[in-house]
């Protein structure tokens, strides 16, 4: 196992860019390349792409090595599904409000703001397992957001009325993730084609 002072900032660099989109689906991961490009050993580079494996950001297939999974169009209305699943789950009568603070330190961008609400929600349930599932989906859907509003007709509307519903009733809450999921499944053909651009 790698020394966690070398780990951690190796683990946190290659996520960062698997969740920005850096590499393409389907690119295979080499740990020895990266592992210069890094200017770490390559104990730290694999013990990382394997916690990234179990997170479901890298795929590991035995003689072929770590690759960035590919999101198909079907992949991603699964996953968008789950995802709406989940989040009206956890929008119940005993869901708890962010705390203004919370809001503040929010980020700016688009992608990130749109992951901030679904986290709020998702925290707001107090079931930590639902808010680490929903997280995992954010992580893996950023680089989607990132292109949602070039696509989506009305994005930064809809995300206002998210991030609006989070101080509204349970039933806006619904309808504001139901409103964004189905807009995102009715472009899902061309999110992952601007993938792939």
């Amino acid at each position: 196992m790698s020394p966690a002072h070398v780990l951690e900032p190796t683990y946190r660099r290659i996520k960062r860019a698997l969740i920005d989109g850096i590499w393409p689906g389907g690119t295979r991961l080499e740990a020895l390349r990266l592992a210069e490009e890094f200017g770490v050993s390559m104990t730290p580079v694999r013990d990382s792409l394997n916690q990234l494996v179990g997170e479901g950001l890298v795929d590991l297939t035995p003689g072929e090595g770590f690759r960035v999974p590919i999101l198909t169009e079907q992949g991603l209305r699964d996953i968008l599904h789950v995802n709406l699943v989940l989040l009206e789950t956890v929008t119940h009568k005993e869901w708890r409000l962010p705390g203004a603070s919370d809001i503040e330190d929010w980020p700016h961008d688009y992608a990130g703001r749109v992951t901030a609400s679904f986290s709020a929600i998702a925290a707001g349930s107090s079931n930590r397992f639902l808010a680490a599932l929903i997280d995992r989906i954010s992580d893996r859907l950023h680089h989607v957001r990132i292109h949602e509003p070039d696509i989506l007709p009305d994005a930064a509307e809809i995300l206002s009325e998210i991030e609006a519903s989070l101080r509204g009733s349970r039933n806006q809450r619904s309808s504001a993730l139901q409103q964004y999921h189905n807009k995102c499944q009715k472009h899902a053909f061309r999110l992952i084609n601007v993938l792939t651009e």
